[in-house]
């Protein structure tokens, strides 16, 4: 589609739109939250590096407890209904070992986004979490269709070549 808008979301961002748009991100042990309200063709997406805890309440997006309730509440206030709205839930890769059976920060911040959304009664209908190797997804928020690469490089050489245009 030209014209449509694209958007390029790093950690502690969130985005939403009625308006017909390409939501980019590359995550790591990241997790992004992609919220579509089918009747209202609504979409939003975040981006958080760590789960946080209740404390965070008060809004801060780095954190995937307050950055998924603030999305939610965004959707809400933009006149978006609960029962119409599905989600999808990438990221949260485990590129360093677990120490003493702890779970690792990108398993804990999908936990997060699960029982976030579980409070809130949004079902979610696809979760491409875990693993080894961080992800780049891109949402259309036309369609509420994500399409996802799995990136077998590091983040970091991933991010330097987008960065430089190569368009990974």
């Amino acid at each position: 589609m030209i014209g449509r808008k694209k958007y390029f979301l790093v950690e502690g961002q969130f985005i939403i739109t009625t308006v017909p748009a390409e939501i980019i991100t590359v995550l790591g042990s990241c997790v992004s939250v992609c919220l579509w309200d089918k009747s209202k063709r609504m979409g939003a997406m975040n981006h958080y590096l760590l789960p946080g805890n209740d404390d965070d309440e008060a809004g801060n997006p780095s954190r995937g407890i307050s950055a998924t309730k603030m999305l939610i509440r965004s959707m809400i206030n933009r006149q978006g209904d609960v029962k119409n709205i599905e989600a999808k839930i990438f990221g949260g890769s485990n590129s360093l070992q677990n120490i003493k059976g702890k779970l690792s920060v990108g398993e804990r911040n999908v936990e997060v986004a699960l029982h976030v959304l579980k409070d809130a009664g949004i079902s979610v209908i696809a979760n491409q979490t875990g693993g080894s190797f961080g992800r780049k997804i891109i949402f259309n928020t036309r369609t509420g269709k994500v399409r996802m690469r799995l990136l077998t490089k590091p983040l970091t050489e991933i991010i330097e070549e987008i960065n430089k245009g190569f368009g990974y």
